[in-house]
């Protein structure tokens, strides 16, 4: 979770604006395009945006025709709908969000411009698959579904239990070569959807360009009849589902209606009392639950929910983030070690820019919150060899020793000023802003204006991020009640190898003060 100095704060400040929300204005399909799809998808649609490199899956090349999420039929281009539903709903789990916050006119926009990446658009037939009245769920059908799971051989990449851990698993690749993480059925995450109708579709049309095929042909092998094929079909999707577990049930969860986080005022006036992330004050206000997903896609489970609060006084603003980590990683001195972190961001235009940090037109303004300055808060410690090595011994034959050894002679980071690197800190949040992807800025000291404290009780964090409504700051989004503000999230797994640009992420939603 490195610093990049690459933008002056001179060169943000004089594009900055009021950080308020409203509908984004209406662009071309074209200008869309280049703030928000551009930066993975390229230029010119071919999937080597700027930040292709992070990204896992590889962002679609869409001038290829291979679409994942179609209701068409096997091998042919997907429908209007079918872009238009992937980019307003996202793909959960997968590096693609939701663009819901641009509004229906906007994304349709995006899908005219996009259609001009391929001319099969304009003459190439795009059947619509009838997806019928779902048939109810039962133990019978469910049956039959097991059975097909078997015949088709879905356990063959999928496994028996259906956790993504079949015999076939390590073996696939897509269509330019890059291995497939197969999706994990036990964790109900479905990049095209939850609902029964969703996985029909998978089971019909497939996903092109993966190790997903049709099935269409292959059940109409296995009979002629065409009641009993719906009920193959239908009895796969119902097993598919049935093999989730609770657990993964109980995180799937409803957006914020309208894309709108309330914060909640509180009669409580001290900043201190705010800070407490697990005080009673905290049960006044709802949550609301942010779906995000790991932008590098892993063993690890690559998509989530960071639950959300709000509050605020006459002179402050408080949020509380909450997620689960089963796994404390805390200490980030040594090299193979990585932090738990999280961040929030702001949009300082009226339009949020591109999710990704912004861009040059839309800069953010970044609170973000580190698991080891926690601790270095907490427990009184510095990053220093002593407490990252305490079983060190010297190898020579020395008798003698200094009586004072400055240890932070060997702490580089630390002896060329890296803001990282820091452990004589006031809060364990930094300040930061950013123009665009790999322009992260450390704010000057006097801009510093974020305090916060995170707390883990053995299997969730929950991080309160706290500033006054209004700063000296003009690197700083100034709050009021009046107008929304654009606001979005990012959480970091250390455990898992989190760092830097690899993260869960979530798209913008809009932090309103009641």
């Amino acid at each position: 979770m490195k610093t990049l100095l690459k933008i002056s704060l001179s060169a943000l400040i004089g594009i900055m604006m009021t950080g308020c929300a409203s509908e984004p204005a209406k662009e071309t399909g074209e200008a869309l395009y280049t703030e928000y799809c551009q930066p993975c998808h390229g230029a010119g649609g071919t999937g080597d945006g700027q930040l292709a490199y992070l990204l896992y899956p590889k962002p679609r090349d869409l001038t290829s025709g291979l679409f994942k999420l179609r209701s068409t039929r096997d091998g042919q281009l997907p429908s209007d709908e079918d872009i238009f539903r992937t980019i307003r709903s996202g793909m959960q789990g997968t590096s693609m969000p939701s663009f819901r916050f641009l509004g229906d006119d906007n994304i349709e926009k995006i899908v005219d411009y996009i259609k001009t990446f391929d001319p099969g658009f304009e003459d190439e037939p795009r059947e619509q698959i009838d997806v019928p009245e779902p048939l109810p769920f039962s133990e019978r059908l469910v049956s039959i579904g097991k059975e097909a799971y078997t015949e088709l051989g879905c356990f063959r990449c999928h496994g028996e239990s259906g956790a993504g851990d079949g015999p076939s698993a390590d073996e696939l690749t897509d269509r330019w070569g890059y291995p497939i993480y197969v999706r994990d059925f036990t964790r109900g995450f479905y990049i095209g959807g939850y609902e029964p109708e969703d996985l029909y579709l998978r089971f019909v049309a497939g996903m092109s360009g993966t190790g997903m095929p049709s099935y269409e042909g292959s059940l109409a092998y296995l009979t002629d009849d065409e009641e009993e094929l719906q009920e193959m079909l239908w009895g796969l999707v119902h097993y598919v589902k049935d093999l989730e577990s609770e657990e993964a049930r109980a995180l799937r969860v409803d957006e914020p209606e309208d894309g709108l986080i309330h914060a909640v005022k509180t009669d409580v006036s001290e900043k201190k009392e705010l800070l407490d992330p697990v005080s009673r004050q905290w049960e006044d206000a709802p949550f609301f639950h942010i779906p995000v997903s790991r932008i590098w896609q892993t063993v690890h489970d690559d998509a989530g929910v960071v639950n959300v609060k709000a509050l605020y006084n006459d002179s402050s603003v408080a949020l509380l983030l909450e997620w689960k980590n089963e796994k404390k990683a805390a200490s980030a001195m040594r090299v193979q070690e990585y932090q738990d972190a999280a961040a929030v961001q702001f949009s300082l235009s009226e339009n949020p820019g591109f999710h990704g940090m912004g861009s040059r037109e839309n800069p953010v303004d970044m609170w973000f919150w580190r698991a080891s300055w926690q601790m270095y808060a907490d427990e009184g410690i510095s990053p220093d060899i002593r407490y990252a090595y305490g079983a060190r011994a010297s190898d020579a034959e020395v008798d003698d020793f200094p009586e004072f050894i400055d240890e932070r002679t060997f702490l580089p980071g630390i002896n060329a000023g890296n803001p990282v690197s820091r452990y004589d800190i006031e809060t364990p949040i930094e300040s930061m802003n950013a123009a665009g992807p790999e322009t992260s800025t450390s704010k000057p000291e006097t801009d510093q204006d974020v305090d916060g404290k995170g707390v883990w009780d053995g299997e969730t964090w929950r991080v309160v991020f706290v500033r006054d409504l209004e700063t000296d700051s003009n690197t700083s989004v100034q709050f009021n009640d009046e107008d929304p503000f654009w606001i979005s999230f990012a959480v970091w797994d250390g455990d898992a190898g989190d760092r830097d640009g690899l993260k869960k992420v979530s798209t913008w939603y809009r932090l309103e003060f009641e």
